[in-house]
């Protein structure tokens, strides 16, 4: 349940709550294919998302969703890999933060992006662990404008589906 008694906080830009993370991937990281473990990137993304989120709503936070992750490239043992966290949305207790990650081959500083992610966290109440307010989102840019267009339309594209799956019990 919700604390609606709490106020909302004064809002915030994307950039406020922006991070990123960097982690230089080693042997024990890969699969049998010699690429960088899903688990171990989904890891990184996790991290990074809930800095962002707990940026935001200076609050303990939870991961509640992970709506879409890309694999469009492997990781390699000893690339570099940041992962880029910026928020797109926030309602009133939830936080939507798009990660980008990217890989650097080390020997020739080529840089390619390797995932995209987006995740919802909540944020708690630090005394009742009750989701709380977090600030609403400022959209300073075009481009934070059209990240939390597409954000809006994700949220649609969800709740239409879990009307769905309520209506096929």
């Amino acid at each position: 349940m919700s604390d609606t008694t709490a106020p909302i906080p004064p809002g915030k830009t994307p950039r406020e709550s922006a991070s990123t993370l960097s982690e230089s991937m080693m042997p024990d990281q890969l699969n049998h294919h010699g690429n960088v473990f899903g688990g171990e990137i989904l890891a990184l993304v996790d991290k990074c998302g809930g800095v962002v989120a707990r940026r935001h709503a200076r609050l303990p936070v939870v991961t509640v969703m992970v709506d879409r992750v890309e694999f469009r490239e492997p990781i390699y043992a000893n690339d570099y890999v940041e992962a880029h966290g910026r928020l797109v949305y926030a309602g009133r207790t939830s936080m939507e933060v798009m990660i980008t990650v990217e890989a650097e081959q080390v020997e020739t500083g080529e840089r390619r992006t390797t995932n995209v992610c987006y995740l919802t966290y909540v944020a708690l109440d630090r005394f009742n662990g009750r989701p709380h307010p977090v600030p609403p989102l400022i959209l300073e840019t075009d481009e934070d404008r059209r990240l939390h267009a597409a954000a809006l339309r994700r949220r649609a594209r969800r709740e239409a589906e879990q009307n769905e799956a309520g209506e096929a019990e």
